[in-house]
């Protein structure tokens, strides 16, 4: 789905998700009669799909129970709340894997019986090692068990249900952060567990956020004990990920997209710090013909909800949970930064930033992209907060380097589409991608004394560039002169 909004910088939002819900399993060519429950999140099956470990997530929560058994065995209790671990022995990440009998480096069938994933050895009176990413004096990555052993298939059952999430949450039992109920498969996140921030790798600003704390997801698996094969855990996101990115259609220029701060206009009083600092993004709603300040949340509960086969229903909850109504922050687009080399002489402070992607009239379009990703909780599907974009820029003519710099474009993406989209409301598994083409028609101003609020909700109306034209081209008359020239004798001419 794609929307156009020609609101000076016109704005297209697409909306997509990525996940696995397939478990595809492969015929066993040989099985061990006592094989160990293992877990995989990699294995040859997957498709579609990010390694957990790849996006820096090196646990996760599971618990397990035997089901359907035969001779009408109840079921039975296999797993509560362990802490499956994954281990890079090369880069020393995640967890030691001392002790665990079914480590491997890499991933391989899933009769094997072998994985980089383990949780034997990782109970809190077991794991010991500081020597990885994960110490025992990491509370934080810390199983809430004070042992852990490994588990086996049981065949008196006809299966095996695994009700996972990531990432796993110490001391969940303990302050019900995290709590399942096998009755009534309801698997429940207290308000605040779930949060939203930046990748801490991209924006020092929010370097709080850890994606390996934060960016919950949940995944649901039914296993058939008999085939004995490794469990493959397809993860589905809690929150939302944001993208921007730009493209630019001035002919004869290029773009540079700049920090607010730094494109020598006048900034607000009230904007220090962070504020002065990329793109500006301020949630806004519409109130009649103007907009206003409004909020988002930044944290969230949710229930999860498994049925007998163990397939997943996710429902967010925002009860208890807190809100904001500050900005979010995304830095400039820097990748492939032009050179001092490259600056007009008539350009100070130059800084070599990004010329972002000129638009195409064949082919597919490039983008410029944001190196900021924001990751968002779901927003209820009763809000109405849009967002109000600020954006400062220089246009540079190809052929004699001269230099405008317009400073704070601004535009607003409303909470739905023409169609009636959520794009701005984020919604859970979703990403969700802005962007922006820079032309002619930007609203803005040239004028460094024209006063830049990154906080206003309101969009301009005034536009920033002015085309030099030659209207109306005339001559003035010619100015007559009279001459009457008198010679010596008194005669005239």
């Amino acid at each position: 789905m794609k929307t156009n909004y020609l609101l000076a910088v016109a704005v297209a939002t697409v909306l997509g998700s990525c996940s696995s819900d397939e478990l595809v399993n492969e015929p066993a060519a040989s099985k061990s009669d006592k094989a160990p429950i293992g877990f995989s999140v990699e294995k040859q099956n997957i498709t579609r799909a990010t390694n957990l470990e790849t996006v820096n997530h090196f646990n996760f929560g599971a618990w397990a129970w035997k089901v359907n058994g035969k001779n009408s065995l109840a079921d039975a209790e296999v797993m509560n709340n362990y802490l499956v671990g994954y281990s890079d022995e090369t880069n020393k990440k995640g967890y030691d894997h001392n002790g665990a009998t079914t480590w491997a480096g890499t991933a391989g069938t899933l009769i094997d019986h072998t994985s980089p994933w383990f949780y034997e050895g990782l109970g809190t009176a077991e794991y010991t090692s500081p020597a990885y990413g994960y110490a025992a004096t990491a509370t934080d990555y810390m199983s809430n068990n004070a042992n852990q052993y490994l588990r086996y298939w049981d065949l008196a059952y006809a299966n095996t249900n695994f009700y996972c999430y990531a990432p796993y949450v110490k001391n969940a039992g303990d302050d019900k952060k995290v709590t399942f109920n096998h009755t009534t498969g309801e698997m429940t996140f207290a308000a605040n567990t779930i949060r939203d921030g930046y990748d801490e790798t991209l924006n020092s600003a929010y370097a709080a956020f850890d994606r390996s704390l934060s960016e919950f997801m949940y995944a649901g698996v039914q296993a058939t004990n008999a085939d004995r094969e490794d469990v493959v855990v397809p993860f589905k996101h809690m929150g939302a990920q944001l993208f921007i990115r730009f493209y630019e259609d001035i002919p004869g220029y290029r773009v540079e997209l700049i920090d607010l701060g730094e494109d020598n206009g006048k900034m607000a009083s009230s904007a220090t710090g962070d504020l002065t600092k990329g793109i500006q993004v301020t949630p806004a709603k519409i109130n009649g013909t103007s907009y206003e300040l409004a909020e988002y949340n930044t944290t969230q509960g949710a229930t999860v909800t498994f049925d007998a086969n163990a397939n997943a229903t996710y429902t967010p909850s925002w009860t208890g949970s807190t809100t904001a109504k500050t900005n979010l922050m995304f830095q400039i687009p820097t990748e492939g930064k032009t050179t001092s080399a490259d600056a007009p002489a008539n350009l100070a402070n130059y800084n070599g930033h990004k010329v972002i992607k000129e638009v195409v009239t064949t082919g597919t379009q490039e983008y410029s992209y944001s190196p900021t990703i924001y990751y968002a909780v779901a927003q209820p599907t009763t809000s109405e907060t849009g967002l109000t974009f600020h954006v400062s820029y220089r246009i540079i003519a190809e052929d004699n380097q001269e230099v405008i710099t317009v400073h704070n474009a601004t535009v607003h993406v409303p909470y739905k589409d023409a169609s009636d989209k959520f794009i701005t409301v984020w919604q859970p598994n979703v990403k969700y991608t802005y962007s922006f083409k820079i032309t002619k028609n930007s609203t803005g101003d040239t004028n460094p004394d024209e006063e830049i609020n990154p906080v206003d909700p309101e969009v301009s109306t005034k536009k920033a560039l002015y085309p030099i034209v030659f209207d109306g081209a005339t001559i003035e008359d010619y100015t007559e002169v009279e001459s009457n020239p008198t010679v010596t004798d008194g005669t005239q001419y």
